[in-house]
């Protein structure tokens, strides 16, 4: 990897640090980059992410145990994205799990934020049972790439061995590059676009690196830093662990008005660690805040955690947790948790019961305001 870090340098990459692990956070023109993904497609050292292995004699009941979703049902080529919670019910990860298959036996891997890395760590070592499970932190074993935009599909085509398939968030391919075995897994969580994160040995990820790097050149992509990155993640509206989701979030705050419970939440799939505190929320039929975007107009970025209030009574109702300048709303727009009284269409006061209004709305940025559900969900829905 310290030879792709010298790859990315040669190319101007400024560096900066995600969690202890350092990341190019631009090439020089961030704005380029943001274009290069809404038009082409930008190539990310996707270093800010972490994998967890784990096999044994049942790795994927295991896991089905401590994640959300249902990962015993998971269809072949198809991952399945979680919150994996402790039993209070707290967030200690959203990750996505992908089943494999290894030399005849299944084996489970955990792709997750690198800010979710030593919780989870230390969450398997309580309750992963040897004697049917074993795990490894495999994050220096292999690298993470990312390729965003409406030209993916093609440039990564155009590189590794083997069919890539339009792909839908969360189904996966295995392919190969230099000889060794590449997952080639669909996202959406940059910009909402077309995305493929690509998994591969450590030892070939420069070389895969410069291929798609060299092949996209001809195509309009180019590499793209974590700043870029998460500008697209914030107008896609999808929380972040180590930004909207941490252990004092509970994870329905951040999927619900989102439209991700779908996706990260099985109501039917029975037990696992948190589930009760999930389960009473959902009979409850509301969680007390909920993810929203906010439009500033020109006012500066907040930072994070800034206090959110209301604009008539003054009470403190929220704080944001990430913000930046949107190229696609052409204004500076924010995530925050913001209390379920406020939804969108209303507005709030930012870091002062004086300070500059915001226009609060539904997420994705640009799509109709969120229709907040009035009955109950009940957990066999």
């Amino acid at each position: 990897m310290s030879t792709l870090r010298e790859m990315e340098e040669a190319r101007g990459a400024v560096l900066q640090e995600v969690a202890g692990r350092e990341v190019p956070r631009h090439f020089g023109d961030q704005a380029a980059e943001y274009a290069a993904v809404r038009s082409a497609a930008g190539i990310a050292d996707r270093g800010d992410r972490a994998r967890i292995r784990v096999w044994g004699k049942a790795p994927v009941k295991m896991i089905h145990g401590l994640v959300t979703n249902d990962l015993l049902k998971a269809p072949a080529g198809r991952a399945v994205y979680a919150a994996m919670l402790n039993p209070k019910g707290r967030t200690l990860a959203e990750l996505r799990a992908l089943r494999l298959e290894r030399d005849g036996a299944a084996e489970v891997v955990l792709d997750l934020p690198r800010e979710a890395l030593e919780g989870t760590r230390e969450h398997l070592k309580k309750m992963l049972p040897p004697m049917f499970a074993r795990w490894e932190d495999a994050s220096d074993a292999t690298g993470g790439l990312g390729v965003y935009g409406p030209r993916a599909r093609e440039l990564v085509a155009g590189v590794v061995q083997g069919e890539v398939p339009a792909l839908d968030e969360d189904a996966f391919v295995e392919t190969a590059f230099g000889g060794a075995a590449v997952v080639v897994l669909g996202t959406r969580e940059v910009g909402g676009v077309e995305g493929y994160d690509l998994f591969a040995p450590a030892e070939q990820v420069p070389a895969l690196w410069s291929a798609l790097v060299e092949k996209g050149a001809g195509m309009g992509a180019r590499p793209v830093g974590f700043g870029a990155l998460e500008t697209l993640r914030i107008e896609a509206g999808r929380p972040r662990y180590g930004a909207e989701l941490e252990e004092d979030v509970i994870a329905t705050e951040a999927f619900e008005a989102t439209g991700l419970m779908p996706r990260a939440i099985s109501f039917t799939k029975g037990c696992y660690t948190g589930q009760e505190v999930i389960v009473r929320i959902a009979h409850r039929g509301h969680v007390n805040r909920h993810l929203r975007g906010l439009l500033l107009g020109d006012s500066p970025t907040p930072a994070v955690r800034t206090p959110l209030f209301h604009p008539e009574t003054g009470k403190e109702v929220g704080r944001v947790t990430s913000a930046a300048f949107s190229p696609l709303m052409g204004q500076t727009v924010a995530l925050a948790f913001v209390r379920r009284e406020i939804g969108p269409g209303g507005s709030v006061r930012v870091e002062s019961t004086d300070g500059a209004e915001a226009a609060v709305v539904g997420l994705p940025f640009g799509s109709a305001p969120v229709v907040e559900r009035e009955e109950p969900i009940t957990a066999g829905e």
